[in-house]
């Protein structure tokens, strides 16, 4: 028996037909989407996952997220489980070349105006002091787009200046966000203005600003919205991104060799991000326990508007 037929048959997607227990959905590691992940169980271990990251995406053609059991142990070989065979490894698929979206849709969303922008402002010029400067200055630092219908935009562009995509999230006047997103590239999927496989590789937001400054200090927190405010407000930082508790991945990290990060997790997720930091090579860093005092979820977004 091949190692593939063997791997078919031990390690299944989880599903009520397989394990006879409710289906346990949870966020993709890669698009950050809630309860959208089915993982693979190991049926000969009762059923018991094998791994957070091992498991399929259902976005297939917006996200396209899949690492397969062969594949999750070849990357993590000493948690293969012994069968009585040997293990030949299975070398993961070789990514589908990066194909950049144009430039020209970051700077045509960035005559839109959102209404998380408005709200934005207000923040910035009635409540903290700051100037109409200041927020053009971050909002244009970060190309911060808007749909017409007022959605906003965060534009994904890497080290490289190359627009990966971006993340479209509808908020309430109030700053909090609405139940709606979506992405760029799966609109233009859905135009078929791009092929049917596009595969959406995701960079940390605000990362093409590591560029600029190549000295600077970098303070990394997960959602794009809290990257924006700490921006405004501690300006001698570049602020990045991971979009999503997820999204702090080790192919992403890899920008930040020989760089001086301060990491921000938001409450619940410091052991898992110390332990993904602690993976990386090459970064100086710092994982801060400081909002792990407050309600999971919490980022230095919701402190600053609790205390403001």
């Amino acid at each position: 028996m091949s190692n593939n037929q063997f791997s078919e048959a031990r390690y299944r997607l989880d599903s009520p037909r397989v394990t006879g227990r409710r289906q346990q959905k949870t966020a993709c590691p890669q698009c950050g989407r809630k309860h959208c992940f089915v993982r693979y169980v190991d049926t000969r271990n009762g059923c018991a996952y094998v791994g957070d990251e091992c498991g399929r995406c259902d976005h297939e053609q917006s996200c396209g997220y899949h690492l397969k059991p062969s594949e999750y142990f070849h990357d993590h070989p000493w948690l293969k489980p012994s069968d009585g065979r040997p293990y030949v490894p299975v070398p993961p698929p070789r990514p589908k070349p990066l194909m950049p979206l144009p430039m020209t849709f970051v700077e045509q969303s960035m005559a839109c105006e959102s209404t998380f922008r408005k709200w934005f402002a207000d923040i910035c010029l009635s409540q903290l002091g700051l100037s109409e400067a200041d927020v053009r200055r971050v909002t244009t630092d970060y190309c911060l787009g808007a749909t017409l219908r007022g959605d906003v935009i965060y534009w994904q562009i890497d080290l490289r200046q190359r627009v990966r995509s971006g993340h479209i999230m509808r908020y309430g006047p109030d700053g909090h966000r609405r139940d709606y997103q979506s992405w760029v590239h799966s609109r233009l999927i859905a135009q078929r203005r791009l092929p049917l496989d596009f595969q959406l590789r995701q960079c940390f937001y605000g990362e093409h600003l590591l560029a600029r400054r190549p000295d600077a200090q970098v303070c990394l927190v997960e959602s794009e919205k809290t990257a924006l405010l700490m921006a405004v407000l501690h300006p001698d930082a570049v602020w990045i991104a991971s979009c999503g508790c997820k999204g702090l991945t080790a192919e992403k990290l890899c920008v930040l060799k020989g760089r001086r990060v301060a990491v921000f997790p938001d409450a619940g997720c410091y052991a898992d991000w110390l332990r993904r930091m602690q993976q990386s090579e090459g970064v100086s860093y710092v994982v801060t326990d400081a909002l792990e005092q407050y309600p999971p979820n919490t980022d230095l977004a919701d402190l600053m508007e609790k205390h403001r």
